[in-house]
């Protein structure tokens, strides 16, 4: 019987969708032969579109097409034109449901779990072979298998270069970083608000360089440096987070110094301003978190 399914993009591994309804809790070998299967997923762009791997205890069947893998878990007595009809019935539906685009833009694993009710549909019809309505179309599979056996992959090319259980499969990921999540319209007020103090900070920079008051070059040096800090400072909140806090609180250093240095030349509403806006952004860098993954449904 066919134990376990998963979809994934061929370039990079992605698991698109995956089987849920299997429950391998106290199957040992099964849990041992789903890991190669995973690590089969991502190396699957090296393979050719129709393989077979035996991991000694059960056999791994893989298709490729259009850009998407897909894999199946089976018993070892699971005959292999059945194997491969159930993937190619996946794929014919996966491919009719989802545009090649929409596949190559998702981001997070598991985007498509939904396909795991054609998944679960198909495997109890497969897992009762003498009820396949599709009967007849497997002798025209089973003659293309015979002209054009499918590749058999060693659990060598499939095993890490140290050994299998030197790697936690539970820790992996695949697909791209976490993203931050978007900024809000608060946040995207006191950047504007602070873009205008950079904007005032270095306008009265260069006025006090051609003042001849006492102390002015060094008053135009301040109000550069907290013209470019400030900047530094919402960069800090737009683009790194909370990873990047400890030079939020360098620039909250340098501004408190430069501020004391020259708030005589501002009034208390100034002043007042500037402190609201440098503390606004250290709570907002705080406050930001990064997007939450898709669960991964016990797959």
């Amino acid at each position: 019987m066919i134990l376990y399914t998963l979809i994934v993009r061929s370039k990079d591994g992605l698991a698109l969708s995956a089987s849920t309804d299997f429950n391998d809790e106290g199957l040992r070998d099964v849990k041992e032969s789903k890991k190669y299967l995973k690590l089969l997923a991502k190396k699957a762009f090296q393979f050719p579109d129709r393989c077979m791997l035996h991991t000694g205890t059960h056999t791994i069947y893989l298709i490729t097409g259009l850009g998407v893998s897909y894999l199946a878990l089976s018993d070892l007595s699971y005959p292999t034109v059945l194997g491969f009809s159930f993937l190619n019935e996946l794929m014919k539906e996966f491919l009719g449901k989802y545009q090649a685009l929409v596949v190559n833009q998702a981001r997070r694993p598991y985007s498509f779990i939904d396909f795991n009710n054609v998944i679960h549909s198909a495997r109890q019809r497969y897992n009762k072979p003498q009820s396949l309505s599709t009967r007849i179309n497997l002798t025209e599979l089973s003659d293309e298998i015979r002209l054009r056996p499918p590749h058999i992959i060693s659990l060598a090319e499939v095993k890490p270069l140290n050994g299998f259980h030197s790697i936690n499969i539970s820790k992996a990921t695949v697909g791209p970083p976490l993203r931050l999540e978007p900024v809000s319209w608060l946040g995207y007020g006191i950047i504007t608000i602070g873009f205008m103090l950079c904007i005032i900070d270095f306008l009265r920079a260069e006025a006090s360089s051609y003042s001849r008051f006492h102390d002015s070059e060094v008053h135009a040096f301040v109000f550069c440096i907290e013209s470019f800090v400030r900047s530094f400072q919402m960069a800090i909140y737009y683009f790194g987070g909370r990873k990047y806090l400890k030079y939020m609180w360098i620039c909250v250093a340098i501004l408190f110094l430069s501020g004391l240095s020259v708030c005589d030349l501002r009034d208390r509403w100034q002043n007042g301003l500037r402190i609201f806006i440098t503390g606004a952004l250290i709570y907002l860098t705080i406050q930001r978190k990064h997007e939450m993954r898709l669960p991964d449904y016990n797959v």
